[in-house]
């Protein structure tokens, strides 16, 4: 607790009060309440309604603009929320302290009281409204920086997401492909790749990361540098697995990737590993109902709460005409207006129906599909296709 001489001496320093007599500082003490916050309390939001003004005694607070950080202060005095007392109007910004933080609180009931009291108030006032006309400005300015510099991070890290993709399609004698991936924000989780082996072998990889986010796009990045160290020295399935496990599992924050992992060998095989990802579908000849390779490892990340994962590869032949589809599952659970989702049955029809179309137009009918079956509705997750089809 301030002594009443501290807080007086305090009280007179301020911009509000620094022209009142003793006697009214008197009375303002009577009214001045003290509060204290730990580090990251939200004194109030941007948008609440104002009932209080707040004087830093001591500590430090973040304003926060529409999600955004961009000032800081630690000026004891400062007065915060006067604005809305005035007013009548919501918050303008959101305050959350930085650190243990303590203030003198005037409720909207006294300093009304105060202000009738004593007219003085009212120039101090004045005062601390032309200091935040000032503040606001910079407060502003400020945000539109950030905002531009956030905006050209995120154009950058998309930039540089869209590198880690393929920049050609597969162009084999004995299987050809067509692949997209398109995030749900700037930048996703998902990721795929094609890779060249020494033995006139094929390697496709397909990954979702757990959100699909900045940090998604990131950890994607770490498995295509994974994949591109591992790969010459041993490309099997089990070692690339055990290779990306390290990375995903060396993360310092818990996140997980499903993924597959697939060799396409010249003599009529392909082996892989299905990581807790959506089972590939490989449609044979004129059959209309594929073969589901499902899932029989759990993500790569899970196993750091678990003994680990003890990767093998199971072994498919392939015949020329077989089709080979790779997804992830923001295609079959995009929603439409109504929330219903696009769903596996539906995708397994369409690429039934197709099937006997280039691995491109195969493609091109499955997205033309989605969207019509989404009618605008917003995407909310990364959505990644390839179609492999062997020749």
């Amino acid at each position: 607790m301030l002594p009443e001489a501290e807080k007086l001496q305090f009280l007179k320093k301020t911009e509000l009060f620094s022209e009142l007599p003793e006697t009214e500082l008197k009375s303002i003490c009577q009214i001045a309440n003290e509060v204290a916050y730990p580090a990251d309390t939200t004194l109030f939001e941007e948008g609440d309604e104002g009932d209080s003004l707040y004087l830093m005694v001591d500590g430090e607070v973040s304003i926060i603009k529409a999600g955004t950080e961009v000032l800081f202060f630690n000026e004891k005095g400062y007065c915060l929320g006067e604005i809305a007392l005035i007013d009548n109007k919501p918050r303008s910004a959101t305050v959350k302290t930085v650190k243990s933080t303590q203030f003198l609180r005037i409720t909207r009931h006294d300093f009304y009281n105060a202000m009738a009291r004593e007219p003085r108030i009212g120039s101090g006032m004045f005062r601390v409204l032309n200091d935040k006309i000032r503040r606001d400005l910079e407060i502003q300015m400020s945000a539109i920086r950030k905002e531009v510099a956030q905006e050209e991070s995120m154009r950058l890290a998309a930039e540089v997401q869209q590198s880690l993709l393929p920049n050609q399609e597969i162009s084999h004698p004995y299987v050809s492909s067509a692949g997209y991936c398109q995030p749900a924000n700037s930048v996703g989780g998902d990721y795929y790749d094609y890779l060249s082996l020494p033995d006139n072998s094929i390697a496709i990889f397909l990954g979702d990361v757990m959100g699909h986010g900045y940090h998604s796009a990131m950890v994607a990045a770490m498995t295509k540098s994974c994949l591109q160290t591992q790969i010459p020295f041993d490309a099997s399935v089990p070692e690339v697995m055990k290779a990306i496990t390290r990375v995903i599992e060396g993360s310092r924050t818990f996140i997980y990737m499903t993924c597959c992992y697939l060799i396409i060998h010249p003599d009529n095989r392909f082996e892989f590993a299905n990581a807790g990802h959506p089972q590939m579908l490989l449609y044979r000849g004129n059959n209309s109902e594929p073969l589901e390779l499902e899932s029989t490892f759990m993500p790569v990340g899970f196993a750091r709460f678990c003994e680990s994962e003890q990767y093998y590869s199971t072994e498919v032949e392939w015949h020329s005409g077989d089709l080979l589809v790779l997804y992830s599952d923001g295609i079959t659970e995009a929603c439409n207006p109504d929330a219903e989702m696009y769903g596996l049955e539906r995708f397994k029809a369409l690429i039934s129906e197709k099937r006997h179309l280039s691995p491109m137009k195969i493609k091109t009918e499955i997205l033309s599909d989605l969207r019509v079956y989404q009618q605008d509705e917003s995407t909310t997750d990364d959505i990644t296709l390839v179609v492999a089809k062997f020749l």
